[in-house]
């Protein structure tokens, strides 16, 4: 039974990311900016010390949203590209499972990216993209040299 459940959590994980990954993409413009800045907000008071003076958070506000912004791109993405190689794994497709992994990955951030042109002050974004798709190489590889540390060393 423990088997058995092991062989679906990944898929269940990857399809929970999907959809997580929609939700976010539906948000407006507004809404997303609205995420992020509070994002912003929250980490003002450590910005402050770092910084000095809140003339100088001002100037580096847009570069700090947007740095935000894309890494929370390659996270999720990281955590999909890890989520979908254990799939495939736990379903023993062990052939091209990196390349069949990253280009799942890849055909689901265009999808994305798509779905952001009918979305109120969203637009697709080639950048974004090959965010998501570095992210999701970077978890799948994650995955790959985990298996391949743990053959060497043996069961």
């Amino acid at each position: 039974m423990a088997k058995k459940i092991w062989r679906v959590l990944p898929a269940a994980v990857s399809v929970f990311i999907m959809v997580a990954i929609f939700i976010l993409s539906s948000q407006t413009g507004a809404e997303s900016e609205m995420v992020s800045g509070g994002m912003l907000s929250g980490m003002e008071p450590l910005l402050l010390k770092i910084f000095k003076t809140g003339e100088r958070l001002e100037k580096i506000s847009g570069a700090l949203e947007f740095v935000i912004r894309k890494s929370a791109h390659a996270f999720i993405y990281f955590c999909l590209g890890c989520s979908v190689s254990l799939t495939l794994k736990n379903w023993e497709i062990k052939n091209k499972r990196l390349l069949i992994t990253v280009c799942f990955c890849f055909l689901y951030a265009v999808s994305d990216e798509f779905h952001q042109l009918f979305v109120d002050g969203r637009s697709a974004e080639l950048r974004d993209v090959l965010i998501d798709t570095i992210g999701s190489f970077l978890g799948a590889l994650t995955i790959y040299f985990s298996d391949s540390s743990r053959r060497r060393r043996g069961p």
